[in-house]
């Protein structure tokens, strides 16, 4: 239709209406190429922010289960202290309570970090997505220090192996069957939680107490279980530390919107 015209307005010689046609012609593909350019941009924008927001949901749920591996680490200390007490002054009434210290102690929480997003964007290549390099620099930095950070969270300390040498089976398992073992549950998004039991009741007999603390009041456990406290030490001083850098990457990221 605009060929036509154009051709026609050439025959008719008429050059104003042709500049105009021209003109009108140029504007258009201007105009559309300017609205692609934008709607491009509009998409980028959009994926970028929810490549953000997703990196913030992942910072709350690390943040979140930091505190549950406090409040759960600082349970399994207060018991391997009062084993260690035990252990050192070799003092134990016989009693369950000594059993249960020495068991609880051993508790490890093992699980991975949520870094879904910032592996997604990396196996993706689409870290350029987030068009600011300052933003990008501290998501990096985040998790370049997390993954050396996760190796140590996860790690096991020996004595756990040691105690399961050292006390019988049977103790062991009625400990388990009596509620001493930690519980774990899941919400709704399948985060799992786990906590250890104020109290349980294994039902030991008066002679299984005695035979198994005698058992780990002879042993050498203590040195084990010094390593293991000092280990949760450590560990607690960097959840509570994870938690503030979660924090911290989550406000700034806020910021920037």
């Amino acid at each position: 239709m605009i060929l036509r015209r154009i051709t026609q307005h050439v025959k008719d010689q008429n050059w104003f209406a042709v500049f105009l046609d021209f003109f009108i012609v140029v504007a258009g593909i201007l105009i559309a190429l300017q609205v692609s350019n934008w709607n491009e941009n509009r998409i980028e924008r959009e994926l970028e922010q929810d490549y953000i927001n997703r990196i913030q949901s992942d910072l709350l749920a690390n943040k979140e289960d930091m505190k549950t591996r406090v409040a759960y680490f600082s349970q399994v200390r207060t018991h391997a202290l009062a084993a260690l007490d035990d252990l050192e002054k070799q003092t134990s009434t016989r009693d369950e309570q000594f059993l249960i210290d020495s068991f609880i102690a051993s508790f490890a929480l093992v699980r991975p970090l949520q870094r879904h997003t910032y592996d997604e964007l990396l196996s993706a290549g689409a870290m350029s997505t987030i068009s600011d390099v300052s933003i990008r620099d501290r998501i990096a930095e985040y998790y370049r220090v997390s993954e050396g950070t996760e190796q140590f969270f996860n790690s096991v300390p020996p004595y756990g192996d040691v105690l399961a040498r050292i006390m019988p089976y049977r103790v062991s398992a009625k400990l388990r069957a009596g509620g001493c073992n930690a519980n774990f549950s899941s919400d709704a998004t399948g985060t799992i939680s786990a906590t250890i039991p104020q109290t349980c009741s294994p039902g030991l007999s008066p002679e299984e107490t005695v035979s198994a603390t005698e058992k780990l009041l002879s042993s050498d456990l203590g040195p084990e279980l010094s390593h293991a406290l000092t280990d949760i030490d450590l560990k607690l001083r960097l959840f509570r530390l994870y938690i503030d850098r979660s924090q911290n990457l989550y406000d700034y990221l806020e910021e920037t919107k």
